[in-house]
């Protein structure tokens, strides 16, 4: 936790208003409650502006939502703003088929947990005056030709009547990383998406993006005189319509490196674990300064897109990347 710390400190003091722990998975670490604490405590530290609609930072964490139901009202209490839960189906045999496990019923029980937790905190579990913002709560589904592209209505029923438009659904476009087996034929682009979503009789009316936002914005037609309250339904498009020009993300793996564009090789990747470790006895100030340079020459290092790929395909077959579980989404 130390070194998390230090490198969490770094960043706020350099700008950083948002940090998302993700994974593996989270919820397995025995002190996550008071390592959002402390995340928390940094980034209000660093900033005197606090309220509904720009909160002295943004803490998240991303999870397959197993055993969220146990932690969520602590984490929540530690300064947890918001939760990103993984679920690529909502049918039981297919979540048990890509799971290996019985835990959807779980899951669904997660969701109107963080929903209950965030709205007892923040009177909402939408942001925004009243609850008019996007929701705390994201769904995020990764769509793939002949596994879960079916489903894509129900998702959008289930953000929208079970959960009320309290929780936001994001699609996913399927993405190539090392082992695990990106192929055209599978692969379903936002455009898709889109089409067999509005021929299912789910019309969706465009809204506004955010600032540096990695998802394309949909909210829900209801008929006039419905709940007002629509679920925001989002496509992240990194293979058909990229966004890297106003990406601002950067990544720190689990092993401690820096990676500052998720589809950028291996090689690109600077430790930043090593430097601590190698000048843990110097002073902090110089140490500081060090990393501050290394994170500053990565950034400059960037590509343009796609970590220099060019597309999906040249992303496939340089398998030059580490799979997403090593990496965290």
């Amino acid at each position: 936790d130390d070194e998390i710390m230090r490198l969490v400190h770094l960043f706020v003091k350099n700008g950083v208003n948002k940090v998302r722990l993700t994974g593996g998975e989270p919820l397995l670490r025995p002190n996550l409650v008071s390592l959002v604490r402390s995340i928390s405590d940094a980034l209000a530290s660093n900033n005197d502006v606090s309220d509904d609609m720009n909160q002295s930072g943004l803490v998240g964490i991303t999870t397959n939502g197993i055993s969220l139901s146990r932690h969520i009202d602590g984490l929540v209490d530690a300064g947890l703003t918001g939760v990103n839960i993984s679920l690529d189906t909502l049918c039981a045999d297919r979540y048990a088929e890509i799971t290996r496990r019985n835990g959807l019923d779980k899951v669904m029980r997660a969701i109107e947990d963080c929903i209950h937790a965030f709205r007892e905190k923040y009177g909402h579990a939408r942001v925004g005056p009243n609850g008019t913002g996007g929701s705390r709560i994201k769904i995020n589904c990764v769509v793939m030709k002949g596994f879960n592209d079916d489903e894509l209505s129900d998702f959008v029923r289930m953000a929208n009547e079970r959960f009320g438009g309290d929780v936001d659904m994001r699609f996913i476009e399927w993405m190539p990383f090392n082992d695990n087996g990106w192929n055209t034929s599978r692969f379903v682009s936002y455009k898709d998406m889109m089409d067999k979503i509005a021929d299912e009789g789910m019309p969706l009316q465009r809204i506004d993006d955010g600032p540096n936002d990695t998802t394309k914005w949909w909210s829900v037609q209801t008929q006039e005189g419905e709940n007002s309250k629509k679920a925001r339904i989002g496509f992240i498009t990194s293979m058909s319509e990229h966004f890297c020009s106003s990406c601002n993300r950067l990544r720190i793996t689990a092993d401690g490196k820096i990676k500052v564009c998720l589809f950028g090789s291996n090689e690109k990747e600077v430790s930043l674990r090593d430097i601590m470790r190698q000048h843990q006895h110097e002073d902090l100030t110089l140490q500081e300064e060090e990393l501050s340079r290394v994170i500053f020459a990565a950034v400059q290092r960037k590509t343009f897109a796609l970590g220099g790929h060019g597309n999906a395909e040249g992303i496939a077959e340089a398998a030059d990347n580490r799979p997403m579980t090593l990496i965290g989404g």
